[in-house]
């Protein structure tokens, strides 16, 4: 039962907090004259700022998490930005996280010649009740805007780890991330958006409050109520 409510829940939510399609490299590469863009109703793709110099801590924000949700969890100052910091202090008041599903992926290749590639994968309705991962594969332009790649279906549709992995090895990964959806044991609902295994987007909501942290890998990351 909390898979199929997780499933409707990221079904209604997700287009709301998608972040930007970006781009990679299949088996059929693009040829020169390629200029296919993003459908016009997909957000405008931008590059993904990376931050430099050591990041900054998840503790500052642990009290502004449980004032925004009313509950008392644990504080840390030097907790680091990582879902382990965040669970340690939320687990006390919300429970276990129970649910925690892939929602989508980036990943940022730039092969050996110089061109860049990026693969996007998100999760796709394929029925009422079911699911599955859908790969994108993107080169890049002279703006750094995503060019489509072709993909066959049975590349794209549940592809496998295997064929992934060859994507990425084509050249030197410079980009990762990645964004969940869970469910606590008492209720809770988590979105959260790790780059390059560093939380840098979480939201929470419990009985009726919210915080949303955003911007968190750079000194001016800041978390809201809602």
């Amino acid at each position: 039962m909390i898979g199929a409510a997780l499933h409707f829940w990221r079904t209604e939510n997700r287009t709301s907090r998608e972040a930007e399609a970006h781009p990679p490299e299949a088996a059929l590469p693009a040829t020169e004259n390629s200029t296919t863009h993003f459908n016009v109703t997909a957000p405008t793709p931008q590059p993904t700022p990376i931050p430099q110099g050591p990041l900054p801590k998840l503790g500052p924000h642990l009290r502004e998490i449980g004032d925004c949700l009313e509950i008392k969890n644990s504080l840390n100052d030097d907790a680091d930005l990582s879902m382990s910091s965040l669970q340690d202090s939320v687990k006390g008041e919300l429970g276990e996280l129970v649910v925690n599903d892939t929602d989508w992926k980036n990943v940022h290749v730039t092969l050996p010649n110089g061109e860049k590639r990026r693969l996007r994968i998100e999760v796709e309705g394929l029925g009422e009740e079911s699911s599955g991962q859908r790969l994108h594969y993107y080169g890049v332009d002279k703006e750094d805007l995503p060019v489509p790649l072709p993909l066959s279906d049975e590349q794209s549709l549940n592809p496998s780890p295997e064929y992934v992995a060859s994507l990425e090895n084509q050249g030197k990964v410079t980009l990762r991330e990645e964004a969940r959806r869970g469910l606590y044991s008492k209720g809770a609902e988590l979105y959260s958006v790790e780059r390059n295994g560093s939380l840098s987007e979480l939201e929470l909501s419990y009985h009726g409050k919210g915080v949303k942290c955003q911007d968190l890998q750079n000194s001016q990351g800041a978390c809201s109520c809602f």
